[in-house]
């Protein structure tokens, strides 16, 4: 009995069982024929872990056109993973410049050839993604969305600033999808970069984008450099939301191997009271939200202490603070501790008011 003369159940598990990254890394090996594509593709898109790599080859391929269609109708879960300025010392300045550009020192990195460079690689990251966004916000299949940004690991990246990469307008494309039950953000690596002239004012923030989210979620994580309160207000009142795991973290300690500095969060909007208010401010808002949770599980709001960069945590559904242990997940249990204000807060907050340099 050859391959294809098996029962159509038992063919889906074997082409889950070899996974999407095998067709992912040549699409070529979709086409072996129509029966064999149709499974190939659902296996290649059900679960589609994206790169900055993966999605340039996926552009570039002369499938392009039959595959990002297929991408729309199995497309269940989509995970971005972008790193700041991977490959940055290899893309040309522009299509008709092929020459490979080798920035190894601080100077060329922030002079005039770098910052071609950097806006060359963020253009053409953004175009690609935004490209991505406009079919997957098609799908009536996606019900998962993870983005993960981090910073650019250059070799000189202590004497250097960091750079942000990602649009606002890309990150809104791929909230516009319906349906969504399940987001997270970890975008601790970039500021989200106002792109269209519309964004630069100030009720034009991602948090907005997300909270129109929370009717349909069910599950919410978030970090991000720039948060405020708004992202937990539903735009319509309800006790009957569907979510129930919520969990933000405002801390950026662990935003890159090469950062050896501890910061948190700032607030999106204009504010005072620096970090210690915005940690209020979203904690106060979490406990609006869980009023209008139908089953709420897990609700919490991350942050750290120094000096030893402590992870703790607030729970909302309990008022207790706990300490994860390092390493842990978000929603790992903890130590359970005394709730109050200490002077390493303050610390801290005064260090996230220097944080994006």
């Amino acid at each position: 009995m050859s391959l294809l003369q098996l029962p159509p159940e038992t063919l889906i598990q074997i082409f889950d069982y070899v996974g999407s990254s095998y067709f992912r890394s040549d699409l070529s090996r979709l086409t072996v024929c129509k029966q064999w594509s149709k499974f190939a593709h659902t296996a290649c898109f059900r679960d589609f872990y994206v790169t900055q790599k993966t999605l340039r080859r996926l552009l570039s391929s002369p499938y392009v056109e039959s595959s990002l269609p297929l991408v729309k109708d199995s497309v269940e879960t989509l995970d971005l993973d972008l790193k700041g300025f991977e490959d940055w010392d290899s893309i040309p300045l522009s299509r008709h410049d092929s020459r490979a550009v080798n920035v190894l020192n601080v100077s060329t990195w922030n002079g005039a050839h770098g910052r071609a460079v950097r806006a060359a690689w963020t253009t053409e990251l953004n175009n690609d993604l935004l490209y991505l966004a406009t079919i997957i916000k098609q799908s009536r299949k996606l019900r998962i969305l993870r983005i993960q940004a981090t910073s650019e690991l250059h070799p000189l990246l202590r004497l250097l600033e960091r750079r942000d990469y990602l649009f606002l307008s890309t990150i809104r494309a791929f909230l516009s999808a319906s349906n969504l039950t399940s987001l997270e953000l970890d975008l601790c690596g970039t500021r989200l970069i106002p792109h269209q002239s519309q964004e630069h004012g100030e009720g034009f923030h991602v948090c907005t984008s997300i909270a129109a989210l929370l009717t349909t979620l069910r599950r919410l994580r978030l970090r991000m450099r720039s948060i405020c309160a708004d992202v937990l207000k539903p735009r319509q009142h309800s006790t009957n939301l569907r979510l129930n795991e919520m969990l933000i973290n405002l801390s950026l300690s662990n935003e890159s191997p090469l950062t050896t500095s501890a910061a948190h969060a700032t607030c999106c909007s204009s504010s005072t009271g620096g970090f210690l208010q915005l940690k209020a401010d979203i904690e106060k808002q979490a406990q609006v939200l869980v009023a209008q949770m139908a089953a709420p599980k897990i609700v919490r709001i991350l942050t750290h202490a120094l000096p030893s960069i402590e992870m703790r945590a607030f729970d909302v559904l309990t008022g207790r603070n706990v300490i994860l242990s390092e390493g842990t997940e978000w929603d790992d249990d903890g130590e359970a501790i005394e709730d109050q204000v200490s002077d390493e807060e303050s610390e801290i907050s005064d260090l996230s008011l220097y944080d994006d340099g």
